[in-house]
C-alpha cells in the first residue's frame, strides 16, 4: 500500500481497518524464542537454535518494509494528504521498533549463505556512512567493533546489493505463530495494541543471565570430549538466544525506572564477557541507544 500516492488515505488512515481482526504482531528478535523444539534437552534445543537460524535477507526486507511505511506517511504528511491529527504515532512508533529490532538481528545473527552476507553488507556499509557523517568517536567505536574492526574487506566493500525479497503486505494473514511479518498501515490497531502490551524486562534479562551461566559451562566441557559438534552447536545458539534476549531488552522502550535498571544491568552482564564474540556485544550496546529512541524516558 503505497500510501503517498492514494488520495484517500486521509480516511485509510483514520480508518486503520478497524474491521479487520486483530492480529499477534512477533519482531525479529521475539522469533528466535520460537526455533527448537522446547520438549528437547537444553542442550539440543540450543543446537537447533543454531542450526535453524533464520536467513539475513527476509529480515533486511522486512525492515526496509516498515521504513517505507514511515517514509510515506511523512511524503503524505508533507504533501497535505494527512494531517498531524491524523497520524497515529503508536504505529510509527511500533514501527521504528521493528525495524531497531529487524538491524540487531541482522547484526546478531550469522549468515547462512553469500545473499545472506550481502544483506549484513549492506547495513554495514549504512552503519560506516552513518559513523563517518557523525564524527562522533564513540559510534564510530561501536560502529567499527559491531563490523569486526574498521578495516573493510574489499569482499564487503565491492560486494553487490543483496536483492531483497518481495515482502508481500497480505503476508501478515498467513504468518505462522511466532512467525514475524510485514505490518502494513492497515494493522495499525494490531501495532497500537502489541505497543501497548507490556515486555517483562526482568524475565527477559533472568533468561539471558542463565543461557550465558550454561554457555560458560559448556565451554568449560569443550576439548574433553571427541566430537564436540554438537556442543559447538549449543554455545552458538545458546549465545544467540541470550543475546537476542538483551537485545530485546534494549529496543524496547522503557515504561518506568525498573525498565531504566534492566537496561543498565544488560549492558553491566556483557561488559566483562571478553570470551564473547565482541560484535554482539557491541551490537547489544547499539540496541540500547536505540531503544531510547523510542522511550519517553531518559
Amino acid at each position: 500500500m503505497k500510501i503517498s500516492n492514494n488520495p484517500d488515505i486521509a480516511a485509510a488512515w483514520r480508518s486503520a481497518a478497524a474491521d479487520l481482526p486483530l492480529v499477534g504482531v512477533v519482531d525479529e528478535l521475539e522469533s528466535l524464542e520460537f526455533l527448537g523444539d522446547e520438549d528437547q534437552s537444553g542442550l539440543r534445543r540450543c543446537a537447533s537454535v543454531w542450526r535453524e537460524r533464520p536467513s539475513l535477507l527476509p529480515i533486511r526486507g522486512r525492515a526496509r518494509f516498515h521504513a517505507a511505511q514511515i517514509q510515506d506517511l511523512l511524503t503524505a504528511l508533507r504533501d497535505g494528504i494527512v494531517t498531524v491529527d491524523d497520524l497515529k504515532s503508536d504505529a510509527v512508533r511500533a514501527w521504528a521498533i521493528l525495524i531497531n529490532a529487524g538491524n540487531v538481528a541482522t547484526m546478531l545473527i550469522a549468515p547462512r549463505s553469500d545473499s545472506d552476507y550481502r544483506a549484513r553488507a549492506d547495513l554495514r556499509r549504512a552503519l560506516r556512512h552513518q559513523a563517518r557523517r557523525s564524527a562522533d568517536p564513540d559510534l564510530a567505536c561501536r560502529v567499527s567493533r559491531m563490523c569486526g574492526g574498521d578495516f573493510v574487506a574489499l569482499s564487503e566493500d565491492g560486494m553487490r546489493p543483496a536483492r531483497l525479497p518481495n515482502i508481500c503486505t497480505e503476508h501478515y494473514i498467513s504468518a505462522a505463530e511466532g512467525e514475524p511479518a510485514a505490518y502494513p498501515v492497515t494493522m495499525a490497531r494490531s501495532l497500537q495494541l502489541w505497543l501497548e502490551t507490556p515486555v517483562d524486562l526482568s524475565d527477559l534479562f533472568d533468561g539471558a543471565r542463565t543461557l550465558l551461566w550454561q554457555v560458560d559451562v559448556w565451554r568449560r566441557l569443550q576439548g574433553k570430549i571427541a566430537d564436540s559438534s554438537l556442543l559447538d552447536d549449543a554455545i552458538r545458539g545458546a549465545e544467540l538466544l541470550a543475546y537476542g534476549r538483551l537485545a530485546r531488552i534494549g529496543v524496547c522502550r522503557a515504561l518506568d525506572d525498573d525498565d531504566l535498571a534492566v537496561k543498565r544491568a544488560a549492558l553491566g552482564l556483557i561488559a566483562p564477557r571478553a570470551r564473547d564474540p565482541d560484535p554482539m556485544r557491541a551490537a547489544i550496546e547499539w540496541a540500547v541507544e536505540l531503544g531510547r529512541t523510542v522511550t519517553d524516558r531518559d
